[in-house]
């Protein structure tokens, strides 16, 4: 009687619960999100990914390689990234020397994936060498190869990589992702080009913004933590000067420390800018000795989980960047 008992309790068992599972797999199945149907699209950094998402829509399935809060400087891909890589049908990166392209960008990684390097959708700017009045001269002139303090070395290949702080370059990579996107995906092209025409009237709308503002600003040097800014400076008449070198993790000699503060009070410089990724130390220090204020500016590098979770965009950050730069630099 027991193993009889025993025996009809397990058979119920196994009934409730193949019953149970039937539900959740229907209901996975019907309520779950899909990406069947989609364009399998990878993205190295943030600013390649933001272009990605801007053009492709609902239309894509998309992946971001460098973690949200990440220096992408530092970024070296796991297996995973070169897994996901090749599965994809395009891999947009930046390149200009910003990722480990002899890792990435390989026939063994790619395999039937297409790579779309947006920088060379417009003019790369080469690294910065002195400041503008030749106040920075007695510095030697950077190397190509930034060594970060984890011994590192971040080959640039004696270009600036941040192209997208302009923003008509965002607009020509724009113009790129459509041609990709719509070449790899012939039956939602229009809709593509949609998008991207939709998304380059806001890029020009932000860069009449930022044109007005500096049309307006009497003082033009551009203090920052690391050189990440020189094509906002380009398109906007403005002088970068950087306490670090292209990497965020080139750490400046004392004496170069020295003649940034004596740069900062010769000239009449009332605001440092420092960012989210990068420890504030260094700003801190040359503000408190020249008696300057320290301000947050982003170089949309990469956005931290929480920018993102809150709808956060490059558009969003780069008109939050204009208003502090309205407050430091009026």
């Amino acid at each position: 009687m027991k193993t009889c008992n025993t025996s009809w309790w397990r058979r119920v068992a196994i009934g409730v619960m193949s019953v149970a599972m039937g539900i959740v797999i229907g209901g996975c199945g019907s309520s779950a999100p899909t990406n069947e149907g989609k364009l399998p699209v990878v993205a190295s950094v943030y600013p390649v990914y933001d272009v990605a998402k801007q053009v492709g829509g609902d239309k894509i399935a998309l992946t971001l390689l460098v973690p949200p809060g990440s220096e992408p400087h530092d970024w070296e891909p796991s297996s995973s990234d070169l897994m996901a890589i090749g599965k994809a049908k395009l891999f947009l990166y930046n390149g200009a020397g910003l990722e480990p392209t002899e890792k990435i960008v390989t026939k063994d990684v790619l395999r039937d994936a297409k790579a779309i390097e947006l920088s060379k959708a417009v003019r790369v700017l080469p690294m910065p060498h002195e400041d503008s009045e030749g106040e920075m001269a007695k510095e030697s002139a950077p190397s190509a190869v930034d060594k970060s303090a984890d011994g590192h070395e971040h080959d640039h290949g004696g270009n600036d990589p941040h192209v997208w702080l302009d923003p008509t370059n965002v607009m020509l990579e724009t113009d790129a992702v459509v041609k990709a996107f719509s070449e790899a995906d012939p039956a939602n092209a229009e809709y593509y080009k949609k998008n991207g025409e939709a998304y380059k009237e806001k890029l020009a709308k932000l860069d009449a913004q930022y044109q007005d503002w500096a049309q307006g600003v009497q003082q033009k040097n551009l203090v920052v933590t690391h050189e990440a800014f020189g094509y906002l400076a380009h398109r906007y008449g403005l002088h970068q000067l950087g306490i670090m070198g292209i990497s965020p993790d080139a750490e400046p000699t004392p004496e170069k420390m020295a003649r940034i503060v004596a740069f900062v009070k010769a000239n009449g410089v009332k605001a440092i800018f420092s960012e989210e990724l990068v420890n504030p130390k260094l700003a801190e220090a040359i503000a408190k000795e020249a008696g300057v204020t320290v301000y947050m500016l982003n170089p949309v590098e990469g956005l931290t989980k929480e920018q993102m979770d809150k709808g956060a965009t490059y558009l969003s950050v780069m008109e939050e960047n204009l208003a502090t730069l309205k407050k430091a630099m009026p």
